[in-house]
C-alpha cells in the first residue's frame, strides 16, 4: 500500500474515532446536565444527527450510562495499547475511569440474565427463592450491585483478584446500600472453596485463559448447588475479520482467551454440566448457559 494510501485509509479511520467521542460528548453531557458552550454544543448535536439522526432517541438513563461506559472504556483501553504496546495479557488497570466504566457496563449483564431467564421459569424461579450468585471478577462490584438490587431473594459473592478494583467495590456497595447482603472477597475463582453453595454463577469467559479454565469450571461446578447454573459469558461475534481479529486482540491482552462457542460448550460438557445451549440476549452479549445435575 502507498503512502498517500495509508493516509487515506487512516482519516476514514479517524472519521469513526471522532464520531464515537461525540457521542460519548453528548452523553456525558446529558448525564451531568450541562449545556456547555452553546456554539460547540449546537454543532456537537449535528455531528450526532449526521452519524444517524436519533440515535440516542428513547434511551432512558440505564441505557445512556451503559452507552457512555462502554465509549469510555473503549478510548481508555485503547489509549493504553497505544501507549503500552509492549506490556503482557493481564487485567492490570488502575485508572478509576476504565474500571468504574467497565464495572457500570457489566450491569447490562444482570439485566440480560433476567432477560433469559423470563423464557425459562425453571432459571427464573430460581432467582426468586433464597440462595447465592457467584460474580467472578467482581471488579468494581456495580454487576454484584444489580444483581442484589434484581433480586431481593439472593445473597450475592464477589471475588476478584484485583485489589485496586475491590477497593472501588467497597465503597460502591456500601453507597448504594447493599452491604448487607454483598460479600466481596480478594480471591482466585481456582481458589473457590465453597461446595454446594451458589444457585447461579457468572464467569467472565474473556478474562479467562484457556490454561485456567479448566480448574476454573471445575471450582464453579463444585460451588453449584445441585440444579445451579453457570452462565459463561463470551464476545458476541464481530462482524467480519477485522472484528474478530480485534476481539482477539482485546481478550488476550486482559489476560483471557477468545472463546468460540464450540470451546466453551466442550468446557462445560467435560465437566458434566446438562441443558447446555448458547443465548444471544442482545447484539452485543453471548452466554453460553449449563445446569448441574440435580442428582
Amino acid at each position: 500500500m502507498s503512502f498517500e494510501s495509508l493516509m487515506a485509509r487512516l482519516q476514514g479511520f479517524n472519521t469513526s474515532l471522532e464520531a464515537l467521542a461525540a457521542l460519548g460528548a453528548e452523553l456525558q453531557l446529558r448525564s451531568k446536565a450541562l449545556t456547555g458552550d452553546t456554539r460547540l454544543r449546537s454543532l456537537l448535536q449535528d455531528v450526532v444527527q449526521k452519524i444517524e439522526p436519533g440515535i440516542l432517541n428513547g434511551l432512558d438513563q440505564n441505557q445512556e450510562r451503559a452507552a457512555l461506559a462502554l465509549i469510555q472504556t473503549s478510548f481508555r483501553q485503547v489509549n493504553d495499547l497505544l501507549e503500552n504496546p509492549a506490556r503482557g495479557p493481564g487485567w492490570t488497570y488502575e485508572d478509576p475511569v476504565v474500571l468504574e466504566s467497565q464495572g457500570q457496563l457489566s450491569r447490562q449483564i444482570v439485566r440480560a440474565i433476567r432477560k433469559i431467564a423470563a423464557d425459562r421459569p425453571e432459571l427464573d424461579l430460581a432467582f426468586r427463592r433464597s440462595g447465592a450468585f457467584l460474580d467472578i471478577g467482581t471488579g468494581v462490584g456495580w454487576l454484584a450491585i444489580e444483581a442484589a438490587r434484581t433480586w431481593p431473594a439472593l445473597r450475592i459473592v464477589g471475588i476478584d483478584l484485583w485489589e485496586p478494583a475491590l477497593s472501588f467495590a467497597r465503597k460502591n456497595i456500601v453507597a448504594n446500600g447493599v452491604n448487607d447482603r454483598v460479600e466481596l472477597r480478594l480471591q482466585s475463582v481456582d481458589q473457590l472453596d465453597d461446595d454446594a453453595v451458589f444457585t447461579l454463577a457468572w464467569f467472565p469467559g474473556p478474562f479467562m485463559s484457556r490454561e485456567t479454565a479448566g480448574t476454573a469450571l471445575r471450582c464453579v461446578h463444585r460451588a453449584l448447588v445441585p440444579g445451579g447454573w453457570v452462565v459463561f459469558g463470551m464476545y458476541a461475534t464481530a462482524a467480519g475479520e477485522l472484528g474478530e481479529a480485534l476481539n482477539h486482540l482485546r481478550a488476550v491482552r486482559c489476560g483471557g482467551h477468545h472463546w468460540t462457542t464450540d470451546e466453551a460448550i466442550d468446557q462445560l460438557g467435560s465437566l458434566g454440566f446438562e441443558r447446555i445451549e448458547t443465548v444471544s440476549p442482545s447484539p452485543a452479549l453471548l452466554f453460553v448457559l449449563g445446569k448441574r445435575p440435580s442428582q
